[in-house]
């Protein structure tokens, strides 16, 4: 009956993907309400990208073009016209840039508002594997639709196994016909270098029991597109073995496909991710922003997609609404979402601080000791004046009780800001599969997350821990997970290895060393319960090791969950929950 069970609801999930009927409805819990997504508008100016020159399949740089009917939208608006819509003929457009230019993206849509760019089936092709697509900034009320992007030469490439050498510590690998050298010169310029094993079966997929990241820079072209790759970490080749499938990516964080910043009912529909250098959509300081229909999907022959984390969100008022998308191939969480920190650099008095960050009056502050992993307490900001330098002086409505660790560090006390920490999220009807690290990262508040597939994935599905040794991302609460799908999440060699590794991991941690010398303190679990009013209610977990690791919580629900252990777990022991430090816990299945 329960495996029944299981296959009825994978059904379910599936289908309700493939056959999804944009209705949306808002959920009862959020404690600032939102608007439902915005996916048109009345239109009353038709504008067309080939009046402009851009042209498609004609090999030309179409990036002109295109800037220049944005900017012509724009200024039909503040004539004020409502609706604008501008349209691309189908076929392919060919994106190039400036090198010189220090710009992330290279279309920029900035101080602009009812805008909807249809892209009508258009493929854009990138021709900068250091740069990203299109970036929105100041702007209201813009849908971005029905494009398939993509890059030449992709930001990624990938090959086969061909030698191991543990003596002198490098492996061979022969690239596939087709894919990018090496030697290009991304794969030294990018910030950050590393490959990763693959499933000789599943496209996307780790291989079982892998590292999940190999670092280096350090290749010599043995024959064309037959390379030496260095690697000095022995325990990394011993993974290693000859046939495996290999992919090695130049990553640049920030260089997402979309970025969004500073705006307000921004709506990224139906579009289409091959390949990304870094994620594919990133954002900050929004309110009310969408991805409906979208998908980050593997083409045909590929083993890989993104780069990174397809959804990044930093700290905004509201967060994504992210409804029947797809994730699959990517190479690091697909959804990653974070509170505002706010350094502190001065304690002037028990009332007033100066920080290095935007806040603004009626601001929930919260002030977190990571030395010691426990909250120093919650406060509203009641006055703010702009200092110069990203610096701001702020009074609180009460006063803090003790004197401040201050100082623009990890380790010094972190203030997050609970109104800026991207609450109202919806995360509903999407298929999360055949990739790396987690599904979703919670470091946020007041969020749904139903009725998705959680499949292959290397760790965690859903992971709710703060990132105290990043220096960033704070304590989740008030979450929803209710009838979900978790399908052999948690299977390379770190999943295997931690402690608390589970479909699902709750967790708050504090810095472990603060002696260290090096970037990474290295965490242990706080005291502090921080963790509060989690609800896991109805899903179904086809588990490796552990279906639920919850520690450090308060009020948190299980209840109505199936609990199959997966036939290919390769885990020496397995238990449905491991429980540490919570108070109010109610498992009940």
């Amino acid at each position: 009956m329960k495996i029944f069970h299981f296959c009825f609801v994978l059904l379910f999930v599936v289908s309700s993907h493939i056959n999804a009927q944009y209705q949306f409805s808002l959920p009862d819990h959020f404690r600032t309400q939102r608007n439902l997504p915005l996916i048109d508008m009345p239109i009353s100016i038709n504008v067309n990208l080939k009046d402009f020159g851009a042209i498609p399949n004609d090999g030309k740089n179409d990036t002109p073009g295109i800037v220049k009917a944005l900017n012509f939208c724009k200024k039909m608006a503040l004539t004020g016209a409502t609706g604008i819509k501008l349209t691309f003929e189908k076929g392919r457009y060919d994106l190039f840039s400036n090198e010189k230019s220090k710009n992330t993206h290279i279309i920029y849509l900035s101080d602009a508002k009812n805008i909807i760019l249809d892209g009508n089936g258009a493929e854009i092709i990138v021709h900068d594997p250091l740069k990203g697509f299109f970036s929105v900034f100041k702007s209201e009320n813009i849908i971005v639709k029905n494009f398939f992007i993509d890059y030449d030469p992709l930001p990624f490439t990938q090959g086969k196994i061909t030698a191991v050498d543990l003596k002198d510590k490098f492996f061979e690998l022969k690239i596939d016909e087709g894919f990018p050298s090496l030697n290009e010169k991304m794969f030294q310029q990018a910030s950050r270098v590393w490959g990763m094993l693959m499933d000789p079966e599943i496209p996307g997929k780790l291989k079982d029991g892998a590292p999940n990241l190999f670092a280096t820079k350090e290749f010599e072209e043995l024959s064309p597109g037959h390379f030496k790759v260095k690697l000095n970490a022995i325990n990394l080749l011993k993974s290693m073995e000859i046939g495996d499938l290999y992919v090695h990516l130049a990553r640049t964080n920030g260089i997402s496909v979309f970025k969004s910043g500073n705006s307000k009912n921004i709506t990224y529909l139906e579009n289409t991710n091959y390949s990304s250098p870094a994620g594919s959509y990133n954002s900050f300081n929004m309110e009310e922003w969408n991805i409906i229909g979208g998908q980050i999907k593997l083409k045909s022959g590929r083993i890989h997609s993104a780069n990174a984390d397809c959804v990044h969100v930093n700290g905004s008022k509201f967060g994504p609404w992210i409804e029947n998308c797809l994730f699959e191939g990517y190479s690091d969480d697909a959804i990653n979402m974070k509170a505002i920190k706010v350094p502190i650099l001065e304690q002037k008095s028990p009332t007033e601080l100066v920080v290095k960050q935007t806040v603004t009056k009626g601001d929930v502050i919260r002030i977190f000791n990571p030395r010691e992993g426990v909250l120093i307490g919650a406060f509203e900001v009641i006055q703010n004046k702009f200092l110069g330098n990203a610096k701001m002086h702020i009074t609180l409505n009460k006063p803090i009780e003790q004197k401040l660790e201050v100082g623009d560090s990890k380790t010094n006390d972190l203030g997050y800001l609970d109104t800026q920490s991207n609450e109202s999220f919806v995360i509903r009807n999407n298929t999360f599969r055949n990739a790396r690290r987690y599904g979703i990262l919670l470091q946020n508040s007041y969020g749904v997350i139903e009725r998705n597939l959680f499949q292959n994935l290397s760790q965690s599905g859903i992971t709710i821990n703060n990132g105290v040794d990043w220096g960033e991302g704070f304590v989740a609460h008030d979450i929803i997970i209710n009838q979900n799908i978790f399908n052999n999440c948690g299977y390379d060699d770190t999943y295997l290895k931690e402690y608390d590794a589970a479909a699902i991991r709750m967790r708050v941690t504090k810095l472990k060393d603060l002696e260290t010398k090096g970037k990474w303190n290295g965490v242990a679990t706080s005291d502090w319960q921080g963790l509060e009013n989690i609800s896991v209610t109805n899903n179904t977990f086809l588990y490796n090791k552990r279906a639920l690791s919850i520690e450090c919580s308060v009020n948190t629900v299980v209840r109505g969950n199936k609990f199959i252990r997966n036939l290919k777990d390769l885990s020496d022991k397995s238990e449905i929950l491991l429980k540490n430090n919570n108070t109010n816990l109610v498992f009940d299945n």
